[in-house]
């Protein structure tokens, strides 16, 4: 079992990065909208898959994207009130479902597996940190490898 994120989650994640830092500190205001194919240029994304994804993060709520000439794709809010655990279910689907580990289909409370302690726990404790991360984090984290700079 691989615990990675899909190709997917990480062009999106490569995508709102690049949003993130094209933001004056936390203002999304001050934004200004990009163009899909300046993203995936610089993100190292498919130009053909990119579409897809911002169209999914901007029904999460994500990501402003207006059509036009002059449109573009901007953050919907500033990237430290965006989790990393919002983009991941907006790209994947919720991460806390209730199948059972070792049965499949759902998990019966009166009636659960042996490993339902250990894996729910699991799970919660990986929801948990992704709802802790936030985008600007991520994006400060990244901006950091890219100079040299990270600790």
């Amino acid at each position: 079992m691989k615990l990675v994120p899909t190709r997917r989650t990480d062009y999106g994640i490569r995508a709102l990065i690049f949003l993130a830092n094209q933001t004056e500190g936390d203002d999304r205001a001050v934004a200004p909208l990009t163009k899909a194919s300046d993203i995936a240029s610089a993100m190292s994304i498919p130009p053909k898959f990119l579409p897809q994804l911002l169209q999914q993060l901007q029904r999460a709520r994500l990501v402003v994207s207006l059509p036009g000439p002059n449109g573009g794709h901007r953050l919907a809010r500033p990237a430290s009130r965006i989790s990393v655990r919002e983009i991941v279910e907006a790209l994947e689907g919720p991460l806390d479902t209730s199948e059972c580990a070792l049965r499949g289909g759902p998990c019966h409370w009166k009636d659960v597996c042996a490993l339902h302690w250990v894996w729910s726990s699991a799970r919660h404790a990986l929801v948990e940190r992704l709802d802790a991360a936030t985008l600007a984090v991520v994006a400060a984290e990244d901006r950091a490898m890219a100079t040299g700079k990270r600790g």
